[in-house]
């Protein structure tokens, strides 16, 4: 499988865009890409998610990544998260943790 995410970062925000799933075939190269910006001033980063379809337990450990590893305790976003995945964040505990936005 194919990354089927794009990173890029604006300033002090990490832009993320998901497509398909954030699964275990995808996900450590996603957390590799992550792991470039630790401890680089990174204050939000920012999930689309209108296009994910799938989250398994190796993209949530992403989401934990980018929350605890990265430095500076940067704000989580997701834009269009479906309410499947919505359901697992939830399910998971750390929905407390994101902020969901709708565009």
């Amino acid at each position: 499988m194919e990354n089927t995410f794009e990173v890029k970062q604006d300033g002090t925000v990490l832009n993320i865009v998901l497509n398909g799933q954030l699964a275990t075939a995808n996900a450590p190269a996603l957390m590799e890409e992550l792991n470039k910006y630790k401890n680089q001033g990174v204050t939000k980063v920012s999930f689309d998610a209108t296009n994910l379809t799938y989250i398994a337990s190796s993209g949530i450990r992403v989401v934990i990544f980018a929350k605890q590893k990265l430095g500076g305790n940067p704000e989580i976003e997701f834009i269009n998260c479906n309410q499947e995945i919505t359901g697992v964040f939830e399910m998971t505990g750390i929905k407390e943790y994101i902020n969901f936005i709708k565009k």
